[in-house]
């Protein structure tokens, strides 16, 4: 019989800057779930090899991602954003509670091409390294989404995000598009080979565009 639980909060703070000011209207903040890909993980990565020559996972958390996917997602994507809709399609329903999720529902892209199928994009950024400790039993993420990423050179002049994933290293940033996306598959477009994540937030949309910049803050808590 267990007589403790560890358990794992983690909180995301979505900071928006718009020319170096503040923007509260466009600020997140929320509690978001660790997936069981994440738990499987953190039994991994404490867990020694043979000889204890190292660790059965040696992934560290590297990259954080972004999409207009999750329940939380309120614009009419195919009517105002009907590009967006065609190179970056799937659903509005993935949720904080679901456990068994593995990927966001629709990413985008940091940079690249715009476009579908072999269009060759970058779709992870990294986060600072190495990450702060708030206290001793925490840690916390950072990362910067610049006013140029996510835009692809103005192929895409604003974006209505609403959701973020936590991802480890061994995870690819630069995909294909249609390594991402099945665009033959509806209605979730999921192609097998998408980056799998760790932690997933949905929250209300943030509309970016090229004057914005967004800092993500992923706390970890245990």
């Amino acid at each position: 019989m267990f007589l403790d639980q560890i358990q794992i909060k983690s909180n995301v703070a979505i900071v928006a800057r718009e020319r170096g000011k503040k923007v509260p209207s466009l600020c997140r903040d929320g509690h978001n779930i660790w997936v069981n890909l994440g738990r499987e993980y953190l039994s991994k990565v404490i867990s020694p090899t043979a000889l204890f020559a190292g660790h059965v996972d040696n992934s560290v958390v590297r990259y954080i991602g972004l999409g207009i996917g999750g329940n939380k997602q309120t614009v009419n994507i195919p009517a105002n954003y009907p590009t967006l809709d065609t190179h970056f399609p799937g659903q509005n329903i993935f949720d904080k509670d679901t456990i068994t999720t593995t990927t966001l529902e629709r990413p985008v892209k940091v940079s690249g091409t715009a476009g579908v199928g072999a269009s060759a994009g970058v779709w992870l950024k990294d986060v600072a390294a190495p990450p702060t400790f708030p206290t001793a039993d925490s840690v916390e993420f950072q990362s910067l989404f610049s006013t140029s990423d996510l835009h692809l050179a103005g192929a895409y002049p604003a974006l209505p995000l609403s959701e973020v994933g936590l991802y480890l290293s061994n995870q690819t940033s630069a995909l294909l598009s249609n390594q991402v996306y099945d665009y033959a598959d509806a209605p979730g477009y999921i192609e097998t080979t998408r980056q799998t994540l760790v932690a997933y937030h949905p929250f209300a949309p943030i509309t970016k565009t090229n004057t914005v910049s967004l800092e993500i803050h992923w706390v970890i808590e245990f």
